[in-house]
């Protein structure tokens, strides 16, 4: 009975939960339900399920899954029966919680549900790996514990939303799988088409711009720039940008590697660098949240740096990683072809430059050049060899070298044969032969040559020497005539030594010509002619090349010209002018009949003309200097005779006066002592006018003659000067007229036309012998002229030019007393007033002075 109440009891109790039991079941069966229709998204598996859970089996629920390290929960889908209760646990709800500390960490170490109080924490397990858990809360009126049919019946629940999250997963990992393959076709085929872009890109430009311009795409991203590093290693420099500001392209232009920026430490390191949080660009209009900063390198050798900025957050997995490296690498590649190229180009460039270059300096050589075989055979023939030896290179090339006469073959064959053994020939002098059978003097230097393939040749570098030894024979020409130039100081002697220079060597005539005082022409020296004889060209052409300071040369001329009759018949002459400190002394002439002058001959002429002028005008002032010296004693001579005869005068004078007074006492005849006095005065007078002129001598010799103009009516002066004389000229019976225009007016100064009026008086009365002095002056438009003529003595034509010099004098100074001074001081008060003074005199008939003088 007791069995059997005891049975009938538990068929009232499991009668009385068969309502629960069913409840449960179509629960669970729901759940399958619901959970098998559910999107296979984790996200919507995770929503039913706290769905089903709420409000049927607790107040609150929350699903955490464990995160990829496994070391946090993370709440992932939450539920609550009323509102307020979602309020109240959503801290809990939202906060990460440790999976490795508290009921969470046995739960899922055991994979056993755990009760405390009114929460229960279930695990989530697939396949034997937990994926997080189940947190179940109650809340009153419910019972505060879960019994064991609740907690199998969640933990059902809990096992099959397990299994829908770990199918969900599987999914979603196929899903991703496959959009990852589809990714990595479309960049492979995108890699490919960048691939192949780059493959044709010759130049680091074009190689930036297919990176950039395909690369943005291939690797979805927003802006991007490539940096090419410079050839000193201390920059990169960009290439290209792309979705830049162009503030930003040119603030990016330069970028040091010794910096802190990306770019910097990618080139540093060469290893890429990623950015999770920073523009490496900074130069769109808005920042990008993460940027690749890729190094390009080639054969361990950085070239570059690639930068890709992106718009969105990137975390750059493995797989993005790898394949924005390929991209970077398939630049890199690409970046060393073209500059393998740009290099092979430039050295192409430079090749043919360098070719060009030195087939122009062939071309252009003063110098011949040939390369010659060593049999002589000739392979290279340059334009200077044309003009050198008359043979064209049509004419030569693939010939033995014709310009080598036969008697000078063998040495010069066996010359090539040494060449071809290494020995360098230094300038080796050489008689050639031109094409028109002259000859012409060569230096030549020949050398080795190893060409790619064949026997060794030489190469010949030929210099004209023919010029070269005309110059240093010149030069030597040159230095023995400036010895036997400096060998004489005496006029004539020189002279002769100048003419007798050139002949024979250069001239079979010369002549000196110098020009007289008058300014004609006259020959001094000559060689190679008889002395009466004047050598070509002529006194017309000497005058005219001293005249124009210009040399004149002729060559060939005609059989009927009388200058080249000696020289039968044709000659060529040289004329070139003898000038010295700026002044033209003459000229020297030059004849031959063997050839023509040429350039050079001329430029000889010169010189030796430059030298021998030079030579003459040191002879000429040695003459001077003897002259001068000559002078001095002459002047001094003068100076102590003129300047002691008034003095001897006076001192007579004084000393009769003191006798007759001594003699008569106060008788003394008062005519007597006035005639003595009128005779003391007269050789102070004297004695007054030698210091003067002496003392103007030296104001003229220093530049210090000094005029003082004034408004001056000459007639008044000319009579005033004539009143002076009045006296003198009536003592030595020699009449005085005066003609004189009325009122010749100017500016003058009075005192020194009165000294140049009084020495023109005096002269008149020292040389006029008596015979009337005539005095007349004229008014010729502005001009004023005073002439003085007298019938004295005279002056000999050949004294004429040098009467207004420095003591020169046209008369013995044993008749005539004086210094010589007073006609050249007269000269020089002239000229410094703008005029001029002449004279004209016969020999025995008397002179004529002209002073002129303008008005102003």
């Amino acid at each position: 009975m007791t069995m059997v109440a005891t049975r009938l009891g538990e068929a009232r109790q499991y009668g009385a939960r068969l309502a629960e039991i069913e409840e449960r079941l179509a629960l669970l069966a729901e759940a399958s339900r619901v959970l098998a229709d559910a999107s296979l998204e984790p996200p919507a598996v995770m929503e039913r399920l706290c769905g089903l859970v709420v409000p049927l089996l607790g107040s609150a629920c929350a699903l955490r899954l464990l995160s990829e390290d496994g070391l946090w929960l993370r709440t992932v889908a939450s539920a609550a029966a009323v509102p307020e209760a979602r309020v109240r646990l959503q801290a809990l709800f939202t906060q990460r919680i440790r999976a490795d500390e508290g009921v969470a960490a046995e739960v899922l170490d055991t994979g056993e549900a755990q009760g405390v109080e009114a929460v229960l924490v279930l695990p989530l397990r697939a396949r034997g790996r937990p994926l997080g858990t189940l947190t179940v809360w109650r809340e009153a009126p419910e019972p505060a514990s879960f019994d064991p049919g609740e907690q199998l019946l969640l933990q059902e629940l809990a096992d099959r939303a397990a299994l829908a999250l770990d199918v969900a997963r599987a999914y979603a990992s196929e899903r991703q799988a496959r959009q990852a393959a589809e990714v990595a076709a479309g960049r492979l085929a995108r890699l490919q088409h960048v691939t192949a872009e780059l493959s044709e890109a010759l130049t680091a430009a074009r190689v930036a711009e297919v990176v950039l311009e395909q690369g943005l795409a291939v690797a979805d991203a927003k802006a991007g720039a490539l940096w090419g590093v410079a050839p000193d290693a201390t920059s990169a420099t960009l290439l290209r940008c792309a979705g830049c500001t162009p503030d930003a392209a040119e603030r990016l232009k330069r970028m040091p590697l010794e910096g802190d920026s990306p770019v910097a430490r990618v080139l540093r390191a060469s290893r890429p660098v990623w950015l999770m949080a920073e523009d490496a660009l900074s130069g769109s209009e808005r920042p990008a949240p993460s940027s690749a900063c890729l190094p390009l390198v080639a054969d361990g050798r950085a070239l570059g740096v690639l930068v890709f900025t992106f718009g969105l957050p990137h975390g750059f997995d493995d797989d993005e990683r790898a394949f924005l490296q390929l991209v970077a690498h398939h630049a890199a590649q690409a970046l060393a072809r073209a500059r393998l190229l740009e290099r092979e180009q430039r050295a192409r460039a430079a090749l043919r430059e360098a070719h060009g270059t030195l087939e122009a300096i062939i071309q252009a050589s003063p110098t011949a050049i040939m390369l010659l075989d060593p049999d002589g055979t000739v392979r290279l023939w340059n334009p200077a060899a044309e003009r050198m030896l008359g043979w064209t290179a049509e004419e030569v090339l693939g010939k033995v070298l014709p310009a080598v006469p036969a008697e000078h073959w063998e040495a010069f064959r066996h010359g090539l044969e040494r060449a071809t053994r290494g020995t360098v020939l230094d300038g080796a002098p050489l008689a050639a032969r031109r094409r028109d059978g002259g000859a012409v003097q060569v230096a030549m230097w020949t050398g080795r040559v190893h060409p790619a393939s064949g026997p060794p040749q030489c190469l010949s570098v030929m210099v004209d020497i023919t010029e070269r030894q005309r110059g240093e024979a010149a030069q030597r020409f040159l230095a023995e005539a400036g010895g036997v130039l400096a060998g004489s100081l005496e006029e004539e002697e020189t002279l002769e030594r100048v003419a007798h220079l050139a002949v024979p060597q250069y001239a079979e005539a010369c002549g000196v010509f110098l020009e007289d005082e008058s300014g004609g022409v006259r020959c001094v020296a000559t060689a190679g002619v008889e002395p009466a004889e004047v050598p070509p060209p002529g006194l017309a052409v000497v005058a005219r090349v001293i005249q124009s300071g210009r040399p004149e040369s002729r060559s060939g001329l005609s059989q009927g010209d009388p200058a080249c009759a000696r020289a039968g018949g044709t000659c060529a002459y040289l004329c070139v002018p003898l000038r010295v400190r700026g002044h033209t002394l003459g000229a020297l002439t030059f004849v031959t009949s063997k050839g023509a002058y040429d350039a050079q001959d001329l430029a000889l002429a010169q010189e030796l003309a430059r030298r021998a002028a030079l030579a003459l005008d040191n002879a000429s002032l040695y003459r001077d200097a003897r002259q001068a010296i000559r002078l001095r004693e002459e002047f001094l001579s003068i100076a102590s005779h003129e300047l002691k005869t008034p003095i001897s005068a006076l001192q007579l004078q004084v000393q009769s006066l003191l006798a007759g007074l001594a003699r008569s006492g106060a008788t003394f005849d008062p005519e007597r002592l006035k005639r003595g006095l009128e005779r003391v005065d007269r050789q102070v007078k004297r004695q007054t006018l030698l210091v003067n002129d002496l003392l103007d001598v030296s104001r003229l010799s220093a530049g210090k003659l000094e005029l003082v103009r004034e408004p001056l009516e000459l007639g008044a002066l000319v009579r005033e000067v004539a009143e002076r004389f009045e006296q003198e000229y009536a003592r030595s019976g020699t009449p005085l007229e005066l003609s004189l225009a009325p009122a010749v007016t100017g500016q003058w100064d009075r005192l020194r036309l009165d000294q140049v009026f009084t020495n023109l008086f005096s002269n008149a009365l020292k040389y006029g012998r008596g015979n009337p002095v005539h005095v007349s002056l004229e008014v010729e438009g502005d001009r004023a002229r005073l002439r003085v003529k007298d019938g004295g003595i005279g002056i000999a034509k050949e004294h004429l030019p040098r009467l207004f010099h420095r003591f020169e004098r046209a008369v013995s100074e044993r008749n005539y007393g004086g210094f010589g001074l007073g006609l050249w001081i007269a000269r020089q008060i002239v000229e410094a007033m703008g005029g001029h003074i002449e004279v004209d005199s016969v020999l025995g008939e008397g002179s004529t002075f002209t002073v002129e003088l303008p008005r102003g």
